[in-house]
């Protein structure tokens, strides 16, 4: 019953989430969410029996400049880490991230601990992380029109917000997974520049929904169809990606992702030994969208032999 309640909720989180618009939250955004897990939800760490560190670079909207030439359209770089720690009953993470758009800059740092138990035929791990984001402005570069603001002539400012991010994660070994989070919980207010008129910048809440599923062919093992879903929501608007990807011999693969009114994005990638490597092209619907996205994904995991408990019997030999 818990088996095809589980797949169950993959079919259902997908009619549910359709009829919502889109748009642009305050975190960044990857069409690799299926394997950027660990950036937007604590819960996932430890969960895998090995070492993982993640890197992934999104050019989003290439070409985009100002009319000095410097490059303006939104740059990502994550990187991502976990582990599992017996002593702890479950894994550690860090993430750091770095997302620029125009001539704003956030660099943010997590540090995470999820607790890992065995639930049904899978392991769920329940998680939180601490956030420190570094938001910065370089006023330098913005040209008022009149050219009169004084607060247009300085120089780069900063401000550093703390925060929360929780998040529960259950994954199975036959490749289902199911993911809930909650990131920028505080929701921190700060101002940033130190002048009476410098703007003042909210943190949003967003929530994330993630769900997936790999099927073999009957047929064919060889081949392995991996559909699954990832929603951000952050109280206003939601993004609401629908990925499919099909695997050969666990080695190769490619895949579709569809992002609701946005991006139509094609992925390839292939494994090798413990290394990982995927490149995606997004398509724009828009016309914002420039000459489309390109982004990387560079993974390797180094799996772990953990202990097991000593088993000690007694022969009635000696007795």
């Amino acid at each position: 019953m818990l088996e095809r309640f589980y797949r169950s909720a993959l079919l259902l989180i997908i009619p549910i989430l359709l009829p919502v618009i889109v748009s642009g939250q305050q975190e960044p955004q990857v069409t690799f969410n299926m394997f950027n897990h660990m950036a937007v939800n604590p819960g996932y760490a430890g969960l895998r029996d090995a070492i993982c560190v993640t890197g992934i670079v999104r050019e989003q909207w290439f070409g985009i400049e100002d009319t000095e030439g410097n490059k303006v359209s939104p740059q990502t770089f994550i990187f991502s880490g976990d582990t599992p720690v017996r002593i702890l009953r479950g894994g550690v993470s860090a993430t750091v991230m770095q997302d620029k758009i125009g001539y704003f800059k956030d660099v943010y740092v997590k540090l995470g601990y999820a607790y890992n138990r065995p639930v049904a035929n899978g392991e769920l791990g329940i998680g939180f992380n601490v956030g420190f984001l570094n938001k910065s402005l370089d006023f330098a570069k913005l040209k008022p029109v009149d050219g009169g603001d004084p607060l247009l002539n300085g120089g780069n400012e900063s401000t550093m917000f703390t925060d929360l991010s929780l998040g529960a994660f259950y994954l199975e070994p036959d490749g289902l997974y199911l993911g809930l989070s909650a990131t920028q919980l505080l929701e921190g207010t700060r101002q940033l520049g130190t002048s009476s008129g410098s703007p003042e910048f909210k943190l949003r809440r967003h929530y994330y929904a993630t769900a997936g599923y790999e099927i073999s062919w009957i047929r064919n093992p060889a081949y392995v169809f991996i559909p699954s879903v990832f929603a951000k929501f952050d109280g206003t608007t939601l993004q609401f990606d629908l990925n499919t990807r099909v695997e050969y011999n666990r080695k190769f693969w490619g895949g579709l992702t569809y992002r609701l009114q946005e991006t139509v994005a094609l992925m390839v990638g292939f494994y090798m030994k413990d290394i990982s490597f995927a490149y995606a092209y997004d398509i724009p619907l828009s016309k914002i969208g420039g000459s489309g996205s390109h982004e990387i994904m560079l993974r390797y995991c180094f799996k772990l032999e953990l202990e097991k408990a000593k088993r000690s019997f007694r022969n009635t030999r000696f007795l």
